[in-house]
């Protein structure tokens, strides 16, 4: 046997007062008084022997002494070895992610089940055992570590929130197998709805508090701009996903509401594991807020149903154009931006290269740099030859007709509102692709539109010409397209935009009062954060507004809209790990004070009925 605070022990010193109060009490002292009859009738109501009466008062210093002394123990707990199945320490982990917010039948969160597992858990473990509890979200946090103050760790655990966040379990492991490391016999207890990945199995329990059959439909993906080819309108891009652990096909509605006004009424039918992406015309004035939800029958996950964003403001996209010899066509299409207020272009001749003037994006047609530029994006139109990660080989005049073009992504920004069923192009080179470009359009069986980052910086190169094309220049298709690819290139850049869209997790850098317009889950209210340091990290999901800046926070999360269904494979074949005590070596300190409580009760009925004194 040991003791878990032996540091208590020192309390026995108490002993030492009822054993000074017998030592030294008081004698009897001898009193006159008028007559004896009173106390001879006393006496003979309690005649007793000297031996009963030496005999009571021992017994009642050894029911003091008793009592002192099981109160003592039950401080310093003591305790026996475990078992040999027991664990010598138990990392406790749980998933806080927002997916853990999604409801059940009855109300319950999914954080809330795992709560009341592992609490009915660790109440079942030996004194011994050392505890640590992580919580992760976006981020893993060691709440407790190395203790064994069983109450701590269930009071940290009964405080526990789920968080807007995306859920990160590979930064939660890095953390977990470092606090396993540290003590032998070390076991993982994971509460979520999925497993942690790669980690050791024969020391790992998963508690799988996903549903049998969540049903769950979520914005994943949004981004407002100003339309390209009109004025005082807006777009508004969402892409809409269903969870595919969804029992059937089902039905949404995306309500759009623009000051207040019913602005756009939406149906979208998702078969399970689907996405839509849908544009979203808004026609209105920098500031006004709009709000999109997302409606379904059974949604029981609610922070992915509903994004709130400002209008936002635009300054022109500065664009410099370098040409070899410009393209009839491609100049049509800056100039019909420049005239809505799109674009400004600053022209420049091979000659001249490097410009002094950083613009937001370079348009190279008919000609590469050497090296591109390494702080900007770049847009390649028609390269005569290779130059860094643009490699191409160019066709002999007049190049290769091709009578249609396929998408291969065609969900990529290049290609919104870009019909490609009548488009024929005439292929000017054969491109190359490395790892960083991704193709988007096929002609025959080569690409010739490509787009990707390459050095923290956005590169799109096609290898057709408009000109010698049959029909693209006859089509709004290639203004749109050339217009995607400057503003995706551009899309990074804070000076084309005042409205920044972020997720929680992000920092901001922002002084003084955030003002919020939040979506809690089923509703909008206002909030507001204190930044302090110029620095605050984003906990909600909604649209911010600072001094001079505004924002938006959106969830947007397909790791977290595709609630996972509670399956048998999804976890560990390992059962939960054993836990064996010596009989009634956990309980002896409960034991212990209900001994002192009982010791108490008797001498007090021994004092009173027996008097014992």
């Amino acid at each position: 046997m040991r003791f878990l605070t032996p540091h208590l022990l020192h309390l026995a010193w108490l002993a030492l007062i009822p054993l000074a109060l017998y030592l030294f009490r008081k004698r009897a002292r001898r009193v006159p008084v008028s007559t004896l009859l009173f106390f001879r009738s006393l006496s003979r109501e309690h005649q007793e022997s000297a031996w009963l009466r030496k005999l009571k008062k021992w017994l009642s210093l050894l029911l003091t002494l008793l009592v002192i002394a099981a109160a003592v123990l039950a401080l310093a707990r003591p305790t026996g070895e475990a078992g040999a199945d027991s664990p010598g320490a138990v990392v406790v982990v749980v998933d806080r992610s927002a997916s853990m917010s999604a409801r059940d039948a009855q109300g319950r969160t999914r954080l809330e089940e795992a709560k009341k597992r592992l609490r009915d858990r660790i109440n079942g473990l030996p004194d011994q055992v050392i505890l640590s509890l992580v919580a992760f979200d976006a981020r893993p946090r060691v709440l407790l570590s190395r203790s064994r103050n069983r109450r701590e760790c269930l009071r940290l655990l009964n405080e526990l929130q789920p968080q807007p966040m995306d859920g990160r379990p590979d930064a939660a492991l890095t953390v977990v197998k470092r606090l396993t490391e540290l003590e032998t016999k070390s076991q993982i207890w994971h509460a979520g709805d999925a497993p942690l990945p790669d980690v050791d199995k024969a020391a790992y329990a998963f508690m799988d508090v996903a549903m049998d059959a969540p049903l769950n439909v979520g914005i994943t993906g949004f981004q407002i701009r100003r339309a390209l080819l009109a004025r005082d309108r807006y777009e508004a891009f969402v892409k809409v996903s269903a969870a595919k652990a969804n029992a059937a096909k089902l039905t949404a509605t995306l309500e759009v509401t623009l000051a207040g006004r019913l602005a756009q009424l939406r149906e979208i039918d998702l078969e399970p594991g689907a996405s839509a992406s849908l544009i979203v015309p808004l026609e209105g004035v920098r500031g006004q807020l709009m709000e999109m939800h997302l409606k379904a029958a059974g949604d029981c996950f609610g922070w992915d149903d509903a994004v709130v964003a400002p209008l936002p403001e635009t300054r022109p996209l500065v664009v410099a154009v370098v040409a070899e010899k410009a393209d009839p066509f491609t100049e049509l299409a800056l100039a019909s931006m420049i005239e809505a207020g799109r674009l400004e272009v600053l022209k420049g001749q091979p000659a001249a290269w490097p410009m002094k003037d950083k613009p937001d994006v370079y348009v190279f047609e008919n000609w590469v740099p050497e090296a591109l530029p390494a702080d900007r994006p770049v847009i390649v139109l028609n390269p005569p030859k290779s130059s860094g990660p643009v490699q191409v080989r160019h066709l002999q005049e007049p190049g290769l007709p091709h009578d249609s073009v396929r998408s291969v992504a065609p969900d990529h920004p290049l290609l919104f509102r870009i019909a490609t069923s009548r488009l024929a192009i005439t292929q000017t080179g054969v491109l190359e692709l490395g790892g960083s470009l991704e193709p988007l359009w096929m002609a025959g069986n080569e690409p010739v539109l490509a787009a990707g980052e390459v050095n923290g910086q956005r590169l799109v190169v096609t290898t057709f010409s408009p000109a010698r094309s049959e029909q693209l220049a006859l089509l709004p298709a290639f203004p749109l397209l050339l217009g995607n690819a400057l503003y995706w290139c551009a899309e990074n850049s804070d000076a084309i935009s005042d409205l920044r869209v972020l997720h929680p997790g992000d920092l901001i850098t922002e002084s003084g009062l955030v003002e919020w317009t939040e979506w809690t889950g089923s509703q909008f209210t206002e909030s507001s954060d204190q930044a302090e340091n110029n620095l605050l990290s984003v906990q909600r999901i909604g649209a911010w507004k600072a001094a001079d800046r505004r924002g938006v926070s959106v969830l947007a999360s397909m790791g977290e809209t595709d609630l996972p269904g509670h399956t048998q494979e999804a976890a560990p074949a390992t059962a939960l790990p054993k836990i064996t005590a010596h009989a009634g070596i956990s309980d002896w300190p409960r034991l212990l004070l209900w001994f002192a409580l009982g010791v108490l009760v008797l001498e007090s009925f021994l004092f009173h009925r027996k008097a014992v004194f």
